[in-house]
């Protein structure tokens, strides 16, 4: 485990966790005390070490991990978990039902079947798709409340909080950071998923007309084998490591501190899906969570389609037409389901969804055929929040 603590005009603390780089981004506030240093970093290392014991309790690919007992044991015996694991897997069941299930955990066999575990995606035979289809679905589950017990109906069915770990860890860490009295900062997980609150310093304020830009155009994760050349953020679909060139999905832009306004939030870049060194527009971010699902790199063709890393889990079927998702919501926890679900669902059922929570946007990156390749669908966006520097 290695921490980094960056310089520049934020103080930004690095943890390297589920196959991805956490960072906890706060003003730099030049402390003229120890303590005020000391306290900062406290609170940042707290909420580093939380994502730790999240991902020990979560990760299918630790065998010592809480959910790998329960896969391990639930199809022979009823599983007993603690009150964390019941509640996280609580609110991924809500969040099934709220989606009509394009959202669910128990997917990860179909995964597997269709070769995205070994990074080849290829279509599977008839028997093997029908056996993991079987499955697949929260009826597999048989949950006791009053015991906390988990059980499986049968032998392989498992549980994955990949498509909302990351979602979970953040939003556990931003509950620490703000219990130790942080008002401002970003916590970001990887290249999918952050965390805002307040504004950050050296930030521009949201701009009321979307013309004219100013922005230069030049944009739990699966753990990876290590003699895979490069990782991939199986959310967001693109490399993980901070050598790759091209740009982070998200990055802050500096103006003078005369013009810091914690009411202006965090700029967020959004990355295009088929030239993520570039961007595809600006979000600015307060007190509100994002993620983004994308198929940049993890997706295979046939028969003159693009199936993407994303599958369906009611029909097992891989998802196609949508390139990439970026959904804001309340919390990073169900900003990271709900995009996955929407990459399932499409832009009409996703529209449902958010109008009727009204607390919910959604940015779509679908495939079109003629140039440049993709079109854009906002829903519940503003101008106050988005800013495309493409179209």
């Amino acid at each position: 485990m290695t921490n980094e603590r960056l310089p520049g005009p934020l103080t930004v603390y690095r943890r390297r966790a589920m196959a991805s780089d956490f960072e906890i981004s706060f003003n730099d506030r030049g402390y003229e005390s120890v303590d005020g240093a000391e306290f900062e970093a406290s609170a940042a290392l707290d909420a580093l070490d939380a994502i730790d014991r999240i991902e020990d309790a979560l990760s299918i690919f630790r065998p010592t991990s809480a959910l790998s007992r329960v896969n391990l044991l639930a199809s022979e015996m009823d599983v007993r978990v603690d009150d964390a694991l019941w509640e996280w897997l609580q609110t991924a069941l809500r969040l099934g039902a709220e989606t009509d299930y394009a959202f669910d955990v128990t997917s990860t066999p179909l995964w597997r079947a269709w070769g995205f575990a070994r990074r080849d995606g290829e279509f599977p035979s008839a028997d093997v798709l029908k056996r993991a289809t079987e499955l697949v679905g929260v009826a597999r589950l048989r949950l006791d409340e009053d015991a906390r017990t988990i059980a499986f109906d049968r032998q392989g069915v498992e549980l994955n909080f990949g498509a909302i770990g990351k979602g979970i860890a953040l939003d556990v860490a931003s509950e620490i950071l703000s219990e130790r009295g942080v008002a401002d900062f970003l916590a970001q997980g990887g290249k999918s998923g952050a965390v805002a609150r307040g504004g950050r310093r050296d930030d521009y304020p949201p701009q009321e007309t979307r013309a004219g830009s100013d922005v230069d155009d030049s944009s739990f994760d699966k753990e990876l084998d290590a003699e895979v050349d490069e990782e991939v953020d199986e959310e967001s679909g693109l490399p993980t490591r901070s050598s790759q060139r091209s740009e982070p999905r998200f990055a802050a832009r500096r103006t003078s501190d005369d013009e810091f306004d914690a009411r202006t939030g965090w700029t967020i870049g959004v990355a295009h899906p088929l030239a993520p060194e570039r961007r595809l527009g600006e979000i600015w971010l307060k007190d509100r969570a994002l993620a983004t699902s994308g198929s940049t790199y993890q997706f295979f063709r046939s028969g003159g389609k693009r199936y993407s890393h994303v599958i369906d889990p009611r029909t097992g079927y891989p998802t196609v037409g949508v390139l990439q998702t970026t959904v804001l919501a309340p919390t990073a926890t169900e900003a990271d389901a709900l995009s996955t679900a929407f990459f399932v669902l499409g832009v009409e059922k996703s529209r449902e969804i958010c109008e009727r929570r009204g607390d919910v946007s959604a940015l779509f990156a679908l495939e079109k055929p003629t140039y440049p390749g993709y079109e854009l669908v906002e829903i519940n966006l503003s101008p106050t929040v988005w800013r495309p520097t493409e179209r």
